[in-house]
């Protein structure tokens, strides 16, 4: 590429979003050019987990939990984020669609039909772990869809095949900062500036690198909250704490579905099976019980024994991004309080000594939300030629990983830029 290089519409970053709006802008006739800063390719074993010490396919990203200091990996290669973690495709409910916008529930459900049609997300049978908690809690279990194909990981990338759409994918290029026409920030956007200096001309710019890389090139070009844009602000996250399951528990035989990661037939499901408890109106939290330990899916992790999850899946508290970088996740008393007592009746249930790991289930979500950051297509607001349309533009976090939400929600706003024809 050349330093007067130009496309129709550059979409910035290849991950779930960004996988979906390649493809269905150049379906519709668009020149699309996909850039993505990775540039090693992740394993396509499914239930491998490649966000381990070593990785070479994940960024890694500060943030503080009250006093917890945690690690947030995302995914850097074709598929983004997807390409690294469990693939867990759960569908938000209707009620978490309410505060969207009377129009959401319909735009949700087609574009969830559209996603479903590439990604086909199969189920998993129940491991022993899940068994073992469902029995604990009857009535209230859930399976959950997998991106995967027997031993394989399905990604976004390998779903809508941009490439094979005729988008054009370029891989290494970083975006530094986003061009704005006649120098004037906040007018009109025509284009992104790399790394290296190259300038891309672009009639549309759309941003898909994830809740914290899409407020970084928000923030680091100039639109924020001294421009009206509340970026990087009322972040929301479903924080998690983790117990310990002991070894004992389960027989020899179960302690390592499938033989270990090692096993020609391949890792187990990481998370086949939830369940659901609604401890009050407006709180309710998901018990994850985890198949194997996460070093037996996370290349590089110190051994630790098997756990069960337990995250609070209705926060009401909000984070921010600092001038940083730093994700500083809410501690909201009423947030803890309700997730610590969930966990304390899980280990009572469960006979688990009550011991628990403070974590985070990576679900970062609105750093670039509609109805303050955007308008309902993705369009920041009163910026000509730029949109968003990950998981930063989530208005709220749904009751679920919103891996699928995340689809789901590109897929809606692909055929708002089409219809338009913006570029």
């Amino acid at each position: 590429m050349s330093g007067g290089a130009r496309a129709d519409v550059v979409v910035v970053g290849a991950g779930p979003a960004g996988c979906v709006m390649g493809r269905r802008l150049a379906e519709a006739g668009a020149d699309v050019l996909l850039v993505e800063s990775g540039t090693a390719s992740a394993s396509p074993r499914a239930g491998l987990l490649d966000v381990g010490p070593g990785s070479q396919v994940v960024a890694r990203h500060r943030a503080t939990l009250g006093e917890a200091r945690l690690d947030l990996p995302r995914g850097r290669t074709l598929g983004g984020s997807g390409a690294v973690n469990g693939g867990y495709c759960t569908p938000a409910r209707p009620a978490d669609l309410a505060e969207w916008g009377p129009d959401w529930p319909r735009r949700y459900a087609v574009g969830l039909a559209r996603a479903a049609e590439r990604l086909r997300p199969g189920l998993a049978p129940m491991g022993p772990v899940a068994a073992q908690v469902a029995a604990a809690f009857p009535g209230r279990v859930s399976a959950i869809g997998q991106a995967r194909r027997g031993p394989r990981r399905v990604t976004a990338f390998d779903a809508w095949d941009p490439s094979g759409a005729g988008a054009r994918v370029r891989t290494g290029a970083t975006v530094r900062r986003l061009r704005w026409e006649g120098g004037r920030v906040a007018g009109r956007c025509d284009g992104v500036v790399l790394d290296d200096d190259e300038e891309i001309g672009a009639g549309q710019v759309v941003l898909c690198a994830g809740a914290i890389g899409t407020a970084a090139l928000l923030t680091g070009s100039g639109i924020g909250p001294s421009t009206g844009h509340p970026v990087g602000l009322g972040v929301q996250e479903h924080p998690e704490l983790l117990l310990d399951l002991p070894a004992d528990v389960l027989s020899e035989r179960d302690r390592y579905p499938g033989g270990g990661p090692a096993a020609p037939a391949g890792l187990p499901p990481l998370l086949s099976h939830v369940v659901r408890l609604q401890l009050a109106a407006e709180a309710e939290v998901e018990i994850r019980p985890y198949a194997v330990p996460l070093h037996h899916v996370i290349p590089g992790l110190e051994p630790a024994p098997r756990r069960i999850g337990v995250a609070l899946m209705t926060p009401v508290g909000r984070g921010r991004i600092g001038d940083d970088g730093t994700v500083h996740l809410s501690e909201d008393p009423h947030d803890a309080a309700v997730l610590a007592g969930a966990a304390a009746r899980v280990a009572e249930r469960m006979g688990l000594d009550g011991d628990v790991t403070v974590s985070t289930s990576q679900h970062l979500s609105g750093t670039a939300r509609v109805g303050e950051v955007l308008d309902d297509s993705g369009r920041v607001l009163g910026v000509q030629g730029l949109r968003v349309a990950d998981a930063s533009a989530l208005p709220s976090l749904p009751r679920c990983g919103p891996y699928y939400t995340v689809l789901a929600v590109a897929e809606d706003l692909a055929t708002r830029v089409i219809a338009e024809r913006a570029w």
